[in-house]
């Protein structure tokens, strides 16, 4: 009796790509890139983002001039406000993304080894949560607060903890059952014990592709919050913002528009090869895990 082996169906080539070596390549020389130049801001121009001169007020971008990418209304050299605005968009967007997955972290490992109970009344929060969206309750809460930095990180904070929670809950709930889990306790080990030992090494590769994602999330909402006024607050520049800014003035400094939205969807689509190469690679190594 001869057997055959099953062939899996070809893969399409947008697939294969975006969960491929040269698709993380290719996400971590976008967001390099782009962490790189607002890094180097304050080195690149030490007069910071707010000088005007209202002489070379909407100059076209001249790529090797004196203002590469042009200057805004008020002649404030543009290249200038895009770096320090991703500098603030990638710092408020980094300490969301550590807020929110120390909740979902916390929640969920707290939810399970507590019992059933807390652990249904934390689902159905998480379910409120989805239930309502993240953009609509972020202007409440601004409106009623105030639109400041601690408000911005709080929503945004809020807002994505229920991805990490809901993932880092199944894989823990797995873990629970493992031999030697049962073989900690009959050791003496206590909760802290199982935790620091076993499920937190266990969950950390799966928190990671879940940060990545959020942060994603947390970089759109946050730009689309500086769109309606509600994020960062002038005169600090901020990627949405400057796309607002320069909507009404589309047909003739379409620059201002434009380059902000480059680099904000050059940033997303870095974010999204790199977590779907994560995401492919880690729940390999999970089902190998679980075996």
């Amino acid at each position: 009796m001869t057997t055959t082996t099953p062939t899996l169906p070809a893969t399409p080539v947008r697939a294969r790509f975006r969960g491929s070596k040269p698709g993380f390549v290719l996400g971590l020389v976008l967001i390099g890139g782009i962490v790189a130049l607002s890094l180097a801001a304050p080195l690149l121009f030490p007069q910071g983002y707010d000088v005007q001169d209202l002489t070379a007020r909407g100059l076209p971008p001249t790529w090797f001039g004196e203002h590469p990418l042009g200057t805004d209304h008020l002649g404030r050299d543009y290249l200038a406000r895009l770096a320090y605005g991703g500098r603030t968009l990638l710092l408020l967007s980094t300490i969301a993304v550590l807020v929110s997955t120390v909740i979902g972290i916390g929640l969920a490992l707290t939810s399970v080894l507590a019992g059933t109970w807390l652990e249904v009344f934390v689902d159905r929060i998480a379910d409120v949560q989805l239930a309502l969206p993240s953009i609509l309750v972020g202007i409440v809460v601004l409106a009623l607060l105030g639109p400041s930095n601690p408000t911005l990180v709080l929503v945004l904070a809020v807002s994505s903890w229920v991805l990490t929670f809901r993932i880092v809950r199944a894989h823990a709930r797995t873990l629970l059952h493992r031999p030697y889990i049962d073989a900690c306790r009959l050791a003496g080990g206590s909760t802290r014990d199982i935790i620091s030992r076993h499920l937190l090494p266990n969950t950390l590769p799966l928190v990671l592709v879940s940060a990545s994602l959020n942060f994603a999330a947390i970089v759109l909402l946050l730009s689309g919050f500086g769109f309606i006024g509600l994020g960062v607050q002038p005169p600090s520049p901020d990627w949405g913002q400057l796309v607002a800014a320069g909507q009404a003035q589309l047909a003739t400094h379409w620059w201002l528009s434009i380059l902000p939205g480059l680099l904000l969807v050059a940033l997303l689509v870095g974010i999204q090869l790199v977590s779907d190469h994560l995401s492919t690679r880690f729940a390999v190594t999970s089902l190998e895990g679980n075996r």
